[in-house]
């Protein structure tokens, strides 16, 4: 299987169950030092930073924290912090920014961490496979998660892991028993082979353009699983919130459109009206969700996870499955997914392209 193409990717999407034991394995040995350091610094805000899927990852955590336990968290892109006339969050406040980079070596990246290592109320947490980028550098506390390191130029696995790692950094912090116990089960809810005839079946829709829709937490994951779809199989893909998608954000839609909802618990009745809506276009609707109910309303296409996981663990589930279907669809336009057009590994910069 090594020789065809796409092979180094459909390895890191179907090992992720393991990445996620050795991700646990690495935080269970972390953890004591990283939250006594918090608890130290006494941090009021939390900012999380990142480019490209790394600033998705940086969306799903912002709002998972947020939810989860009151405290003011924002996201940027590596590039705002950067080239910004003015933070975009409150300086006067004892800040935590928590990087995520796959590379370690991204320049907007390592740019923002200097820059922000030089204000007072400022400190960088940096969640990286790297164990030898510049940014690792700039980074006043450092977690490595070199095992997930990944060939292919496409993020799946150092996605995943990436938010794992802090979801489960946050269980100790918060002392969520819940949260804990589920993140611990989730390494064995993963399973690859459960959804390949489903995903398979989808791709039989040969989408012309494809529109992911996801609230909440779950628009970071809409964002990365649009991404991924553009790069692995270059089928055009956007993204957005379920009912901003009556402002005009299905004009594109069509037959030949297929919508992928990520259904949450907390917004199923909205998502499930515009579901209804989206009918009127005659685009092809999938839903990933838990289970199904009647708030849903009818799909072409539902996944139902059945985990008995929470949302705020079995969202990576869901992405998985997002990640399974993008490498399938590039199969089937015979793609390759460990070397898409123009989706470089790292975005490195000679300098800045414009003034600081």
């Amino acid at each position: 299987m090594l020789h065809q193409k796409g092979a180094l990717t459909l390895n890191e999407i179907s090992t992720q169950g393991e990445i996620w034991k050795k991700t646990l394995q690495i935080i269970d040995q972390k953890q004591q030092e990283i939250i006594s350091w918090f608890l130290k610094e006494g941090f009021n805000q939390l900012v999380f930073i990142g480019a490209g899927s790394s600033f998705n990852a940086a969306v799903v955590c912002s709002r998972f924290f947020l939810d989860l336990t009151g405290v003011s968290s924002s996201c940027f892109p590596s590039s705002e912090l950067f080239y910004g006339l003015r933070l975009p969050f409150e300086e006067r406040k004892k800040t935590l920014a928590v990087f995520f980079s796959r590379s370690g070596a991204s320049s907007e990246t390592i740019w923002a961490m200097q820059k922000l290592n030089k204000h007072p109320n400022v400190k960088n947490l940096l969640i990286t496979p790297s164990t030898s980028g510049e940014a690792c550098s700039y980074a006043d506390k450092l977690l490595t998660l070199d095992f997930a390191a990944e060939e292919s130029a496409v993020e799946t696995r150092v996605y995943t892991a990436s938010i794992l790692a802090f979801k489960y950094l946050t269980s100790f912090l918060m002392k969520n028993m819940t949260l804990y116990n589920e993140l611990r089960a989730l390494p064995d809810k993963f399973q690859f082979k459960k959804y390949q005839t489903e995903t398979q079946r989808i791709t039989a829709v040969k989408p012309t353009n494809i529109l992911v829709i996801g609230n909440g937490m779950f628009y970071g994951h809409a964002k990365e699983g649009a991404a991924l779809i553009t790069k692995m199989a270059a089928i055009p893909s956007v993204t957005d919130y379920a009912n901003q998608i009556r402002y005009g954000g299905a004009a594109h839609a069509t037959q030949n459109t297929l919508t992928i909802i990520f259904a949450s618990e907390s917004m199923r009745k909205a998502e499930g009206f515009i579901t209804g809506e989206l009918a009127a276009t005659k685009s092809h609707r999938l839903i990933l969700c838990e289970n199904a109910d009647q708030r849903l309303g009818n799909s072409d296409f539902v996944v139902e996870l059945k985990s008995g996981l929470s949302e705020q663990v079995r969202d990576l589930l869901m992405i998985t499955v997002i990640q399974e279907l993008a490498f399938y669809m590039s199969i089937q336009k015979a793609y390759n997914a460990d070397k898409p057009k123009n989706v470089p590994a790292c975005v490195t910069w000679k300098e800045p392209y414009f003034n600081k």
